[in-house]
């Protein structure tokens, strides 16, 4: 029997739509970490079966936002400073490489992507603007690098690097105004674009190293992700 291509496209419409509601509760917060996600509540919840949910948390778990404990429950996963500098160290072996590739190709869409981002970071005034610009940029560093696996390495822990990266610029924030954060990104983007854009990939690979290992130590000297007080 062939199975109508609409019932499967359905199923799959739901399943990413589900995926990318739990994922932008997780990555905003709104989900907390340790949280549980019992199938039926959260299809109750947003109105659908059981079996997207379940095939949604799955997805998730790969994205490293979610984990089943023995009973099969879902939950939110608690990130601890270990696990950002596990992330970091991929950031300082995953970047360097895409920008020294991205300005050796220089392809012309692709920088002149790169600079858009640039510009409509500098109109933003919303730290979750920034944040989302911010990894957007990294993005199409990845796709001017033209290294498909490269970028998927990086890609599928974009989900992870999406909720630190949105903690760290909360931590800062709490020093600087979110303005100050944005003219930070938009320093040390616009140094590395620049680099990339002359060509000068021995530049470029060093300043994205600069620029991971110093998000890397921000973070280690933040309470971002240090254990809470018990009550």
């Amino acid at each position: 029997m062939r199975v109508p291509k609409s019932i499967a496209l359905a199923r799959t419409t739901v399943t990413a739509a589900a995926t990318e509601h739990l994922r932008e509760q997780i990555v905003g917060a709104k989900m907390q970490p340790g949280e549980t996600l019992p199938e039926s509540q959260v299809g109750e919840m947003l109105g659908v079966s059981r079996a997207p949910i379940r095939e949604a948390l799955t997805l998730l778990e790969r994205e490293g936002l979610v984990e089943f404990d023995r009973r099969g429950t879902a939950r939110v996963c608690e990130f601890d400073l270990e696990d950002v500098r596990e992330l970091g160290l991929m950031r300082m072996v995953l970047e360097p490489a895409a920008s020294r590739l991205a300005a050796q190709c220089r392809p012309e869409a692709g920088l002149d992507a790169i600079e858009e981002n640039l510009h409509a970071l500098k109109g933003v005034s919303r730290l979750d603007d920034v944040t989302r610009l911010d990894l957007d940029f990294h993005r199409l560093i990845f796709a001017a690098a033209g290294n498909k696996r490269l970028r998927r390495a990086w890609e599928n822990l974009l989900s992870q690097f999406s909720l630190v990266m949105r903690r760290f610029h909360e931590s800062l924030e709490q020093r600087v105004q979110t303005s100050s954060v944005r003219d930070l990104t938009i320093g040390a983007h616009t140094e590395l674009f620049q680099a990339i854009r002359s060509g000068s990939a021995e530049e470029a690979e060093a300043l994205a190293r600069q620029h991971t290992t110093y998000w890397l130590a921000e973070f280690s000297q933040s309470k971002a992700f240090a254990p809470q007080p018990e009550e």
